[in-house]
């Protein structure tokens, strides 16, 4: 017989975490891979099957499928595959029993219950060994181990068999990269290891747990490599900060911080020091953000914070002589009526006079993942580890653009020629429609919006913007301005922000290179009018 789709699968990964991730597993953890290949083909259907549904408790009599025959429960359970109900809760075996079987068991113990009742009302008065003796379980051994196949496969805990059941209908398709048989997401155990610790402690943290407990651990973690464990290690070291600065304990938010390499860490720090009248560490801290800024956010932060503390902080005053802020950015004013929709974008859009479109960062990173698509998915080693990603494994580090330097230069001194960008983004559009990639958004991509883009964009103003975003294009992929507005091949862009609304440095930073480039680029501030009352007129170069 046959496999079915589901066990080739969960075969397909555990055969390459064999192959290639052997030495990352502990003797157990290689002992139930063998002992899962030795399973017969209908236990292993049936494993898997029960591994992929909503679980982890299942009633024997809901595991029927027409491709397993019997006794495949039996062989599970003989090769410790299998547990039984004695391994489940109270609440674990109540969730198993229907309404009317909840009543039935109440009413034979003579509990009074009415009938209007809930089923979790039902279930939270039933004897527990009245629902050991009513209720028959069984769930798969090995969830974890499991997991840890698909992170050793993927590389991440958010990819599962669903990426191999979307691919194979049809709702995904990626792109034919050559996949490195030689790459693996993780050079050591301990890298492994960490990295599931810091996925407890993250659920930990959303669920609202022993915020102290998990501060300890975050703090008493020594260094480990692997930029995947870093990466989770401080964005979990910047929330963990955030929230004690929520909670009004400055010492703890400044323990996670000082210890965090992501931003904001370091502008939340400056703000607890001036907070706290610490001006001298307050100027200390926005000085090394001036000097060498993380992102766009500490460079805009740096110069307006230091800016106030030139009144108080010499070091400060010094900084502010020499670095006059930057000129105000172009600006429209529009009073329009509420949009029936609700969108102050849309309403925006309508006032203006323009043709044009809703696009945000849409267009943006199309634009950028078409005219690089070679790039992105260059044969580079170790950037592909197996055939369900967007982009190569490190897309998201500063050793993406040093891995392709040459290329990433000859494609630009490619699209300096009249007419290059044009031509090159429009056939790599009509070429790759469909196929995934990490910046090519294909349903938020409307038909003819690139047209119209790249009709009216200047060349020179897109070449501008593919050289600012080709040295690092995962850090600066949003910020974009939401509206682009073209007429008698003219265009326009508009960051819409309605009342209470403010312009984010990410989004002042595409502005500014805009207006740079020779672009139109203008924060429009909407008010509302009182209803009846004549809108104000759209903005116009």
């Amino acid at each position: 017989m046959e496999d079915p789709y589901y066990l080739v699968n969960f075969q397909c990964v555990l055969e390459d975490v064999r192959s290639r991730c052997g030495d990352l597993l502990l003797p157990e953890e290689r002992a139930r891979l063998e002992a899962f290949r030795s399973l017969p083909g209908d236990a292993r259907r049936l494993y898997v099957r029960m591994l992929t549904r909503k679980g982890p408790w299942f009633r024997p009599g809901a595991l029927a499928y027409p491709e397993i025959g019997p006794g495949a429960l039996e062989a599970l359970a003989a090769a410790g595959f299998l547990a039984g109900p004695e391994e489940a809760t109270a609440a674990e075996l109540a969730g198993l029993l229907r309404k009317p079987e909840l009543e039935a068991l109440l009413e034979a113990a003579g509990i009074p219950f009415r009938r209007a009742e809930g089923r979790e009302a039902l279930a939270s008065r039933v004897p527990e060994a009245l629902l050991r003796d009513a209720a028959d379980a069984v769930a798969p051994r090995g969830r974890d181990w499991a997991r840890l196949l698909f992170l050793l496969f993927f590389g991440n805990l958010e990819q599962d068999l669903t990426d191999f059941v979307l691919a194979e209908l049809g709702h995904v398709r990626y792109e034919a990269y050559e996949v490195d048989p030689a790459c693996r997401a993780f050079g050591s155990r301990q890298e492994v290891d960490r990295l599931l610790s810091l996925d407890g402690l993250r659920t930990a943290l959303e669920a609202g747990e022993d915020l102290e407990g998990i501060t300890g651990s975050l703090l008493a973690m020594e260094h480990c490599p692997g930029l995947r464990v870093q990466r989770r290690y401080h964005r979990l070291l910047g929330d963990v900060g955030r929230e004690w600065e929520r909670r009004g304990s400055p010492e703890e938010a400044l323990a996670c911080l000082r210890r965090c390499a992501l931003p904001p860490a370091r502008e939340r720090m400056a703000r607890i020091h001036h907070a706290r009248g610490e001006s001298a560490l307050a100027a200390e801290t926005a000085l090394a953000m001036a000097e060498a800024p993380l992102d766009v956010g500490e460079e805009r932060f740096a110069r307006r914070f230091l800016a106030r503390l030139a009144r108080h902080d010499p070091r400060a005053a010094l900084w502010a002589e020499t670095h006059p802020p930057d000129p105000p950015l172009p600006e429209v004013r529009l009073r329009v009526p509420r949009h029936p929709s609700g969108s102050v974008e849309q309403a925006a859009l309508e006032a203006s006079g323009w043709e044009g479109f809703w696009t945000e960062n849409a267009l943006w990173t199309a634009l950028y993942g078409l005219a690089f698509w070679d790039v992105i998915f260059a044969p580079v080693p170790g950037a592909f580890q197996h055939r369900f990603q967007l982009g190569p494994a490190d897309l998201r580090t500063p050793g993406f653009a040093q891995a392709r330097r040459g290329a990433i230069a000859a494609r630009l001194a490619e699209l300096e020629a009249p007419g290059a960008p044009r031509r090159l983004i429009l056939a790599r559009a009509a070429e790759k429609r469909g196929v995934a990639n990490a910046f090519v958004n294909w349903k938020a991509l409307a038909p003819g919006h690139l047209e119209a883009a790249l009709d009216t964009l200047p060349q020179a103003a897109l070449l501008a913007f593919l050289r600012a975003m080709a040295p690092n294009p995962a850090a600066f992929r949003s910020g974009f301005p939401d509206l682009f507005l073209h007429r008698d091949g003219r265009c326009m862009l508009w960051e819409v922000k309605g009342p209470g609304d403010a312009l984010r440095p990410e989004q002042e930073r595409w502005l500014a290179l805009f207006n740079r480039a020779g672009l139109d680029a203008r924060v429009a501030w909407v008010s509302y009018l009182e209803e009846g009352a004549p809108s104000s007129p759209g903005g116009s170069p």
